[in-house]
This record gives structure tokens, sequence and C-alpha cells, in this order.
């Protein structure tokens, strides 16, 4: 840690929630994702966090990038200032790095440490599409997330900015639907919320699962249909552990100064489909596969982007989500790559 610059310095190997621990006692903090256990790769493939509509992803808080590129070669890149000679390669690494290198340690801007505002609840079908509708026009400090499987379980995060604002937040908190179990909790960092997740992972050493991240903007008028998709989707589901979840992003075009190769800058949503089936069983895992193509192309035309944060060079559709992950900047990725 840099007490004067507030800069911290990470290598390969820890956890966002060690990072998070780290940062508190200096009362300091980083925009982890949903969960602690994720390592130096949630960042370099872009680092979507519930704080990030404020704050960013992850990788607009990188100052300095350690590690060897594919052919052995050592490189230490500071953020360039200007399209001077590194800068290709700075765009590249920062979202696209797993492909081009192996990284040993990155430096990292921090933010002051601030109490969070927490809400969760257990949602109804028709409750989810008015949350959603809701989240949609907030402001940037505060988020929304959900998980869909056997229930729906959501969770909202805000990050008030003084005494004013938090009772702005709590107001808009207490303006959603629920069916039951609601809270609004005040927790002093990310690594106290509560876990997004469906509570059916007792098992979970005798499934295996894949996961694809989407990217799209607001559901506005189309919310009904895709809500309906995703039931019918769910309904029909291989396994009790496959589901559906996402995260709010609220478009970052306000970091738009900052080139990195996560392009989808305008994006409002993150869903993500996790398909899962019991370890070893060939049949099963081709069932779950084709339940998440079936998910991907039933929402592929509200979310045409995706998010690396997971890569899948064993699928079929590895090509594919090369290809919606970085679109028209993918030639020069691959350019950069062969060099």
């Amino acid at each position: 840690m840099d007490l004067d610059k507030k800069h911290v310095e990470i290598e390969a190997g820890v956890t966002m929630g060690e990072l998070s621990d780290f940062l508190k006692k200096h009362k300091r903090s980083f925009p982890i994702g949903l969960s602690g256990k994720t390592g130096i790769g949630y960042i370099l493939t872009g680092g979507i966090s519930p704080l990030s509509r404020n704050r960013g992803l992850a990788i607009d808080q990188i100052i300095e990038i350690k590690g060897f590129w594919g052919n052995g070669e050592e490189f230490h890149l500071l953020r360039p200032t200007t399209q001077r000679e590194s800068y290709l390669e700075w765009k590249a690494l920062c979202g696209a790095a797993i492909f081009l290198g192996i990284i040993t340690k990155v430096k990292l801007k921090t933010q002051p440490l601030k109490p969070l505002l927490s809400w969760t609840a257990n949602l109804s079908f028709s409750q989810l599409s008015e949350c959603i509708n809701q989240a949609e026009s907030w402001p940037n400090s505060l988020s929304f997330q959900w998980i869909y499987g056997e229930d729906i379980f959501a969770h909202a995060i805000g990050e008030p900015i003084n005494t004013d604002d938090e009772s702005s937040l709590i107001n808009l908190l207490e303006r959603l639907p629920y069916s039951r179990n609601r809270t609004i909790n005040k927790i002093q960092d990310m690594n106290s919320l509560p876990n997004l997740s469906l509570g059916n992972h007792k098992n979970n050493n005798s499934n295996h699962s894949e996961v694809l991240g989407l990217l799209g903007p607001a559901w506005q008028k189309e919310n009904l249909k895709i809500i309906k998709n995703l039931r019918d989707l769910i309904d029909n589901r291989p396994n009790k552990n496959c589901y559906i979840a996402s995260q709010q992003l609220g478009g970052l075009t306000h970091f738009n100064d900052l080139d990195t190769s996560f392009i989808h800058r305008d994006a409002i949503w993150k869903p993500w489909i996790n398909g899962a089936w019991e370890a070893y069983d060939q049949s099963k895992r081709k069932r779950a596969l084709e339940w998440m193509k079936e998910c991907w192309n039933n929402l592929e035309f509200i979310c045409p982007g995706v998010h690396l944060a997971q890569i899948h060079p064993h699928l079929e559709w590895h090509e594919k989500e090369l290809s919606s992950a970085f679109k028209d900047w993918l030639p020069k990725l691959q350019e950069i790559k062969a060099i």
C-alpha cells in the first residue's frame, strides 16, 4: 500500500476478498464483485461490481501492469496518458489480458471506505419485472442484482455520499415490491454483503457447470417479454442448479475516455446463464449446454454483447462469444496476439 498516493499493488493469487480486507485496515476500498473468492482475473476481464455504476469497472482502476507476453518477454506498462507506443498494448491487456500473457502484478487506485446500503428480498415473477423497471431510472449510486432459479432472490446495493443522499436512496429501496424476507441494512464493506445465491450448493462437488455472461441495454418496453422468456427457460431447465441471474451496470459512458477492451460501455444489464449437471454425466452435460444455448438465443435480441469473465475455448460457441465480446476491436486484438 502506498499511503501517500493511496495506491495498492497486488500480485496474482490475491483474492478480491483478501484485497478488500487489507484495504479496510487503511480505510480504503476497491470495487470488488459479488464474490470475494475471485482473483486477479476478475479485474483483468473487466471487473463488474455493484459499485461500477459510480466508480467504473475494475480495469478502470489499473495504473500499472507487470507480466510476461506469450513469447516470454517481460513487460511493465504504465497507464498511457496519450496514444503513445504502448497505448494499444495497454488497451488490449485491460479486458483481454488472459489471451495475451501472464500478469504477475497490477497497481490499482483505491477509494475511501464508505458504508453501504443493502436491500435483499424474495420476489414474485411480476415483482422482478417492476424492480427492474424502477432500477433503470435509479441514480448511479444504487444498483440492482437478481438470481432466478427455484425462487427469485434480489439484492440492491447503494453507496450514499452523505446523510441526505442516504435518505433518498433508502426511499428508493422502500418503493421496491417484494413477496417476503425483505431486509434493509447498513453494512461496512463489500465483504459483508450477503451472497447472491439460491442456497442449494450443498452438493457442489457433485456438480459441474459453465457460465456465460451477456451484456445489453435497458429493457424498458421489452421488460415483460424478457421476463416471460426467462420464466419459460427456468421452467425447462434440466437441473435445479441451472439458473439465470443479472447485474446492473447502468451505462459506463461517463468513463469513455478510458480506452480498454471492454467495448460495451453503454450496457445497462449483465445477465449470466449458469448451466449445471451431475459430474461426469455426458448426456446431462449435453442437455445443460443445449439449455444454455437456448437461453442465449432467447436473450440475444436484448443482450447482444458478451462479458468474457469466463472463456470457453472447449465449446462450439467460443468463436461467437469472442466476436460478441470484442466486435470490431477483435481483428486488432488478434494482430497484437500474433506479434
